[in-house]
């Protein structure tokens, strides 16, 4: 059976933006201190003495980068320690899913050597690039799959559990801040805006 609509479980839109944007926060870093230039027009760079400027759409989308970087890590972070409501449960088998890294250290080479912020062309470019590459990790559902979680010791798992209280193993995908390992010890598990979480008991942690 061939399933044309499929109602999966999946983050927000409005959180799947933030997570997707954040993983660019490398490439827009590149982007911004290759356009610092005395030969560009813009936006005066540091003191006017330096005679450097920059442009509007670097600094734009650096600071959008930075403000997602920065949310999705207090986010995530928040939803990765002891809180209330939370499922107890215990993981009887866990698998930690990797994600292909060419795909996002690509459009930094591209941002090394073969793009600048001189055009509307570029620019436009760009965008449509950044359009297209949502939709493709959005469609296959790996923008959870964030190479800048990483940095933050946070990986993304394929589990089976138990509910404390019933018999029925269950599988789901979760994050989790640090290494996941089968365990007699409960744990918790909280769905937030279409993530799940697992997180330890503040009680019972290390």
């Amino acid at each position: 059976m061939i399933n044309h609509n499929p109602k999966e479980i999946s983050p927000k839109l409005w959180v799947e933006l933030i997570v997707f944007m954040s993983a660019y926060y490398p490439l827009f870093l590149i982007l911004l201190i290759r356009d610092i230039s005395s030969e560009s027009s813009g936006l005066v760079f540091g003191d006017t003495s330096w005679g450097l400027f920059i442009s509007f759409w670097a600094l734009a989308l650096f600071f959008i980068s930075s403000l997602t970087t920065l949310l999705s890590a207090w986010v995530m972070r928040h939803n990765l320690t002891y809180q209330q409501g939370g499922i107890p449960i215990r993981v009887s088998n866990c698998r930690q899913l990797r994600g292909d890294m060419l795909n996002y250290t690509l459009p930094f080479m591209i941002g090394l050597f073969a793009f600048d912020y001189s055009s509307w062309q570029s620019i436009t470019s760009l965008l449509v690039f950044l359009v297209f590459m949502f939709v493709f990790v959005r469609n296959d559902r790996v923008v959870l799959l964030n190479p800048m979680f990483l940095l933050m010791g946070i990986r993304l798992y394929d589990i089976s559990y138990l509910e404390i209280g019933r018999n029925v193993e269950m599988h789901n995908t979760v994050l989790c801040l640090g290494l996941l390992t089968p365990s007699e010890r409960n744990i918790f598990l909280k769905e937030s805006a279409g993530i799940k979480f697992i997180f330890p008991d503040k009680n019972k942690e290390g």
